[in-house]
């Protein structure tokens, strides 16, 4: 089952690369870092449903995963920035909730490592 879950969170991930893309006049940046966070998100929700989640594990995604956000910032800065408005601008305000939470729901399962371990102490 724990499979089936990360691979759920890793595919949410896979479908943001198409629709950040959005046909060329998306964010490319953003759809670009989807990529390495599915696997993060896959790795994440995985660990986070072990019998016993590691720690180590959980905070190097994170670690990771920030690196992948950097690139990002830096990619979304080279593009320009408008494509990242008018991207959100687009989507309308009801669905940047949806997709930061879908694009960051790695922070989630680490989240729920973190729960897990402190509550078996």
């Amino acid at each position: 089952m724990q499979y089936v879950i990360a691979s759920l969170f890793g595919a949410l991930l896979l479908f943001g690369f198409i629709a950040l893309a959005g046909a060329g006049h998306g964010w490319i940046a953003g759809a670009l870092s989807c990529l390495p966070l599915a696997a993060v998100s896959f790795a994440a929700w995985l660990n986070a449903l072990r019998t016993i989640p590691s720690l180590h594990i959980a905070n190097g995604l994170l670690v990771t995963a920030c690196v992948v956000l950097v690139g990002t910032a830096y990619g979304t800065l080279s593009e320009g920035a408008r494509y990242f408005l008018d991207y959100w601008h687009l989507q309308g305000p009801l669905a940047g909730p949806v997709i930061a939470l879908i694009y960051f729901n790695w922070v989630f399962a680490c989240g729920l490592t973190w729960w897990r371990r402190r509550a078996e102490t």
